[in-house]
């Protein structure tokens, strides 16, 4: 009797485990080619290499160098922006922590291959808790890690989103077990993996997936929990997200001061769903595709204002998954009764999604006084989830007939595999390979180092390279400095409502170069109103007449005190004056100087020595005629400040972008110094949250009354254990019981 109960465990986890394996196979094959695997290629995602390639390269520069932290400030792009702050640059999600094993220029396959891996086994496992057989969840684990909405980014290089994009069925998995009375025991520990979830996928590089799933797992609990229990569990995914405040605080201090708080005009990648793109949920292609892809010669992609359209609706799923959920509903209509709570719950949640993504809902954005989460389409990252598990379901309900036999299982298999191939194919066509990145520069880095010295450089954004060895001026980041990206608009006579997330140093107008400290630009293109002074395979490097030194002195005569409002409009109407440093009327009483007639053309007194001992330090000697400002051309922020002879001095914007600070006639030491705003207060919070999760985990009683659970089924006769017709009824009955309440 023992030895055949033991047996037919085994069976049934060899069973389940020998589906979760091919789930796990079958996926990685989607993504990963031959070449990758031996290293002789890459894998493409365009976001990747022009982004995070770069900062992940200058995150293991840090993490691994002498000093063993993350760098606070990033000096490669712009006049510089925060690193530590913007969780976008480097993300603290495991996954992402393990690519510090991994070169840079070819982390991203192995980053894909755990994001698509983690999606199908912790899809499996939800819904194998929610009452799926083994091959039904395996079926759905699949169909999520394969489908559209993870494949098209993988193209584009989307890494913080794939990252984040098994935490939805991670959090709903683990709350559905907490809720469970039969875990009563293991309470306390399913609270806390529960917290440690939700710390984790909210420490992700792209806030918009965890936000979904985090508000999509709390409505779960909700939805299902009774009592103290649905409070537990609410408390413990609030206080698990807070655990992550000591990264988030300083990324909402990072907000305030960045481009999302401007007036600007909407950016182009803040995509609503079309009404037109629901049509390719059934039939991908049917606007074309771009450049690239099989079909862009018979049908390219049109009638949409940029590619971004393409890559943000490409959320095919298979017909598969949409029949599935017409049939269940006809099951449902026949029956007379809606499916179980789970089901209930997910098909109530991805239609909301849906609709949400539809321009329908989009005047609710409206109503927050700045841009947090952009792009409504991402809410199909919802009901892609929820389709993927109506197709387990879908699939338990056809094996649940009493007619049929083996030939059911076979036109399961059949329709399973026809979905495979039909999903399959569309989701390789945004797999492709590349050589791993090399830097664009190579053996001339050196000249360039003599010529640049401790300028910057405008490097066409095509052809940045890897590792971004110079400071550049231009910049990719949805995150950017209002100050120096309000400025460089200014310089260039762009109009003050533009919004761009790619700024391309190559194309700056002149001003906005000298300003910069350019000494360089590269680039495939003519520019006339630089000088050429070589070339080489196309690339183009001009030269920018009399650039801003990066550190500088401006004495009494060379000062101007406008307004800091008023600064940049006098920077669009007048242009660069290299001899007059602007300063807001503030910085007046720190340094009592002479000012001086806006547009005046007066020599400086007084030198300086620029040094930088790492990215978060600056170091000046500065020899002063008389009194006046020193000028750092590196972009204004909160974080930085000032010691002048090792006493604390206050810092300026100067010309509205720049670090400013007073001094007296003389020699002086000067050292700006950047620290992460927020950073104690977010890791005080986080302290905080902890103490209030370790008391809800500590208090937390496992007395299965706390939850108010269900009462225990009547018992029900069980088969003589080995017999193969009493396991197939009672399969056939769980099926059965699986859509009712």
């Amino acid at each position: 009797m023992t030895a055949s109960l033991l047996r037919g465990h085994f069976r049934k986890r060899w069973r389940a485990g020998a589906c979760l394996f091919a789930a796990i196979v079958l996926t990685e094959a989607v993504y990963l080619r031959p070449a990758i695997l031996t290293g002789k290629q890459a894998l493409a995602g365009s976001d990747y290499e022009q982004l995070h390639m770069a900062r992940l390269a200058f995150a293991e520069d840090g993490l691994f160098g002498p000093r063993h932290t993350l760098p606070a400030w990033y000096p490669r792009e712009l006049l510089g922006s925060p690193f530590a702050a913007n969780l976008q640059s480097f993300p603290w999600i495991p996954t992402r922590l393990v690519l510090l094993l991994f070169p840079p220029e070819i982390a991203y396959a192995p980053g894909v291959a755990m994001a698509a891996f983690l999606a199908v086994v912790f899809t499996y496992l939800f819904c194998r808790r929610a009452g799926l057989s083994a091959v039904a969840a395996a079926a759905s684990g699949w169909t999520f890690a394969c489908a559209g909405f993870f494949a098209s980014r993988i193209l584009a290089g989307h890494l913080p989103l794939l990252e984040a994009y098994p935490g939805l069925p991670l959090l709903l998995w683990l709350a559905d077990r907490a809720l469970d009375p039969e875990r009563a025991s293991r309470h306390r520990w399913d609270v806390g993996w529960l917290a440690i979830a939700s710390a984790c996928l909210v420490l992700a590089g792209h806030p918009q997936i965890p936000a979904y799933a985090m508000a999509a797992a709390l409505l779960y609990v909700i939805w299902r929990g009774r009592g103290w229990l649905r409070a537990r569990l609410a408390g413990a995914l609030i206080l698990g997200s807070s655990l992550a405040l000591a990264a988030w605080w300083p990324m909402l201090l990072l907000i305030r001061k960045s481009t999302r708080v401007l007036d600007l005009d909407p950016p182009d990648n803040d995509i609503v769903f079309p009404y037109r793109r629901i049509w390719s949920l059934f039939a991908p292609g049917s606007d074309g595709w771009p450049s690239g892809f099989t079909g862009h010669a018979a049908h390219a992609f049109s009638g949409y204002p940029n590619l971004a359209y393409f890559y943000d609706t490409a959320s095919y799923i298979g017909l598969a998954p949409i029949v599935a959920v017409a049939a269940l509903l006809l099951l449902c209509c026949f029956r007379k009764r809606l499916p179980a709570s789970r089901f209930l719950f997910l098909a109530v949640v991805g239609s909301v999604a849906f609709l949400g993504a539809l321009p329908l809902l989009d005047f609710l954005r409206e109503l927050s006084p700045a841009l947090i989460l952009r792009s409504p389409a991402r809410l199909l990252y919802l009901t892609t989830f929820s389709l993927a598990v109506a197709l387990g379901a879908a699939v338990d309900a056809v094996l649940a007939m009493r007619a049929g036999g083996k030939l059911l299982y076979a036109a399961v298999a059949v329709g399973l595999g026809l979905h495979g191939m039909d999903l399959a194919g569309f989701s390789r066509q945004f797999v492709r390979t590349i050589p791993p990145s090399a830097d664009l520069l190579g053996a001339q880095d050196q000249v360039l180092a003599r010529t640049v010295q401790d300028g910057r450089m405008a490097t066409d954004f095509s052809l940045w390279s890897s590792r971004r060895r110079f400071d550049d001026i231009g910049a990719f980041d949805s995150l950017l400095l209002a100050k120096p990206y309000r400025a460089l608009l200014a310089l260039s006579g762009a109009s003050p409502r533009l919004n761009l997330q790619v700024v391309n140093g190559a194309t700056l107008a002149r001003p906005a170069l000298r300003a910069g400290s350019a000494i360089l630009v590269l680039t495939p293109h003519i520019r006339p109103d630089l000088l050429l002074v070589g070339g080489r395979r196309g690339l183009n490097v001009y030269s920018v007449p009399d650039p801003a030194p990066r550190a500088s002195f401006y004495g009494a005569q060379s000062v101007a005190f406008l307004p800091e409002d008023q600064i940049p409009a006098w920077l669009r109407s007048h242009g660069y004056v290299k001899e007059l440093l602007l300063m807001p009327e503030a910085s007046r009483n720190p340094a009592p100087v002479t000012p001086a007639v806006p547009g005046a053309n007066s020599a400086r007194d007084g030198a300086v020595i620029y040094k930088r001992p790492s990215t978060d330090e600056i170091r000046l000697d500065v020899l002063a005629g008389n009194s006046g400002f020193v000028n750092v051309v590196e972009a204004y922020d909160p974080g930085w400040s000032a010691q002048v002879d090792g006493r604390p001095a206050p810092v300026f914007a100067a010309n509205s972008f720049t670090l400013g600070t007073p001094v007296s006639a003389g020699k002086h030491i000067v050292r700006f110094l950047y620290r992460t705003p927020g950073r104690t207060l977010g890791v005080a919070l986080s302290l905080t949250a902890m103490s209030l999760l370790a008391w809800l985990i500590w208090f937390s009683q496992s007395a299965p009354s706390m939850g108010l659970p269900r009462a225990p089924a009547p018992a029900r006769p069980v088969p003589p254990s080995g017999s193969r017709t009493g396991d197939a009824q009672r399969q056939r009955r769980q099926r059965r019981r699986r859509f009712g309440k």
